[in-house]
């Protein structure tokens, strides 16, 4: 069983423990019941301007619904790349994005929040992957069933263009699509370019309603400093089974009788092995036919 299983067994966990989330039965015998309705004491709700919440699948239903959820495998990309050795950051997201860093990286989810000084209650923006180093920042767009737009190369912009304030210096700049096979050939296209180079009327096209209100306080107000950042950011895309593949190739070079390579083994197997029950990810178990080479990646870059 690889560890992603594991995952699965603490969702299973709280689906029965519901207290562990926060959230309390209500006895049935605290229940009035007329007319069809149901009423509790208000007394039983924390949150009175808030909405009340019922079990709406069962846990089997549930599982099945959020197997193929693109924020589930968006965790798992995170816990996978939080964990796994800088050599390994560089050589899959670094390379093919034409950058030279061997780290170390810092791998950044909603502690943006902190670290720019937003605050816990700002309504803060959610990147699917972000990786800094003092020498550059790499952003990580994971697509399943929908579209890339032009607001997500703003706000990966955005992100990196604070983390240069933060470190007071320009920093390489990079960013990286993963996506389904049948979406490439459309891809740069739903993000309002040509090819992998933004554009200089790039940002005239944007639709600032479609940011989030951080990142669109940041164009409205730093808008000469993210056409910079913009202008610089260096664009790639990778289909899913590329990337598995890739992810595949590091396997093999493994030796497990050393205990680090055993666990970096471990690590990626789990991840690969959800990469491949994702059914919208439009890809299935490796082949032990398949032969993996550099050229086999399908990378667009500048």
């Amino acid at each position: 069983m690889t560890w992603n299983e594991k995952y699965w067994d603490i969702i299973s966990n709280l689906y029965w423990s519901p207290k562990y989330l926060g959230l309390k039965s209500i006895s049935r015998e605290k229940w009035k019941i007329a007319d069809g309705l149901v009423s509790i004491p208000a007394t039983e709700i924390r949150n009175q301007n808030g909405p009340l919440y019922s079990r709406s699948l069962k846990l089997n239903e549930l599982l099945d619904d959020l197997r193929n959820k693109e924020e589930i495998l968006n965790h798992l990309f995170n816990i996978t790349f939080a964990i796994a050795g800088d050599a390994i950051i560089s050589r899959l997201f670094c390379q093919p994005l034409g950058i030279d860093d061997n780290g170390p990286f810092l791998s950044l989810g909603r502690e943006i929040a902190e670290r720019f000084g937003w605050g816990l209650n700002k309504n803060v923006t959610q990147q699917d992957g972000l990786f800094v180093t003092d020498r550059s920042a790499i952003g990580i767009e994971l697509k399943l069933d929908t579209s890339s737009s032009p607001e997500q190369l703003v706000k990966y912009a955005a992100l990196m263009m604070l983390e240069e304030k933060r470190l007071g210096k320009q920093i390489d700049l990079g960013l990286m699509f993963i996506i389904p096979e049948k979406s490439l050939s459309d891809h740069w296209g739903s993000v309002g370019l040509s090819g992998p180079k933004i554009d200089v009327d790039f940002v005239n096209q944007i639709n600032k309603e479609k940011l989030n209100s951080t990142i669109r306080e940041i164009f409205e107000n730093k808008k000469e400093q993210l056409t910079g950042a913009l202008e610089r950011l260096k664009l790639a895309v990778m289909t899913w089974a590329d990337f598995r593949d890739s992810i595949a190739e590091i396997q093999k070079e493994l030796d497990c009788a050393r205990p680090g390579d055993q666990t970096l083994h471990r690590l990626l197997s789990g991840f690969r092995t959800q990469v491949e029950a994702h059914k919208n990810t439009g890809i299935g178990p490796r082949s032990d036919r398949f032969t993996w080479t550099s050229g086999d990646v399908v990378i667009v870059k500048e």
